[in-house]
């Protein structure tokens, strides 16, 4: 069993080599090994929060490989009414908050308090989290402060908890917010591994394990953004390492499974 817990429907950023439907995800999962993949509307992210909605809740009655999340936002309040998806088809296992995209700052008083109000009506929630220097949309701190706050709620922060690439020293990935938020110590909050350099530098995989152990660490791809080889790619990164097999199976499915409620 293998579930990636952060993908897509849709044409990500816009962009034609990114666009991917129900059918052509399903695809990929095949190609890759992957029995389960949660994923948000594309077009929610970057166009129209409640059409993208509506495209995932239709795309979800269509397959079997796919379950989804109601993408809400500060920006578009009227998003709060989609909640209903929640309810309404049990395919859909949470929300997902993008505050790059939507252009907004998690930490600002409001735009917090907003979230947290949607903490309150969710079972799990995945954020993005920013993951290049200079950005501060939604530091990763600030995601565990919510989930603090919120022990019944399963969080889940992508990106790495926002790793990004040292420019002036390019081969050693900063994993700085990582290691703030375990400190934490808070057993709600995982960690998904949707990042191109946990394959492209080698030692990756092996520091997110040392910082954030096998509890705190569910795979995810950001699919289509990364395609089925790259799916298969990480899958593999995650299998080679010298771990236990227990602990593989925790990254691959089993902690997936509980923050899903599956």
């Amino acid at each position: 069993m293998i579930i990636d817990i952060h993908g897509h429907l849709g044409n990500i950023n816009i962009a034609p080599f990114w666009r991917a439907d129900a059918s052509k995800l399903e695809e990929y999962c095949e190609q890759s090994g992957v029995d389960l993949l949660c994923v948000s509307a594309s077009r929610s992210l970057m166009y129209d929060v409640r059409e993208g909605n509506a495209e995932v809740d239709a795309a979800l009655q269509e397959t079997t490989k796919l379950l989804g999340y109601v993408v809400v936002s500060p920006t578009f309040s009227e998003s709060l009414g989609d909640l209903e998806l929640l309810k309404r088809n049990p395919k859909f296992r949470g929300v997902k908050i993008h505050p790059d995209y939507h252009g907004y700052v998690l930490s600002t008083p409001s735009n917090r308090r907003w979230v947290e109000a949607v903490a309150d009506m969710t079972p799990m929630m995945i954020f993005h989290v920013s993951c290049m220097p200079g950005t501060g949309f939604s530091p990763a701190v600030t995601v565990a402060e919510i989930a603090k706050n919120h022990p019944g709620t399963n969080f889940v922060l992508a990106h790495m908890a926002g790793i990004y690439q040292n420019g002036n020293y390019p081969y050693f990935p900063n994993m700085d917010s990582l290691e703030a938020v375990m400190q934490m110590n808070l057993p709600n909050v995982y960690i998904d591994t949707a990042h191109y350099l946990m394959y492209v530098y080698p030692g990756v995989m092996e520091k997110m394990y040392a910082i954030a152990g096998a509890d705190h660490i569910v795979y995810g791809t950001d699919a289509p953004l990364q395609g089925p080889m790259q799916m298969r790619f990480a899958i593999e990164v995650i299998r080679a390492m010298d771990i236990p097999e227990e602990d593989k199976a925790k990254i691959l499915y089993k902690n997936a499974q509980k923050v899903l409620g599956l």
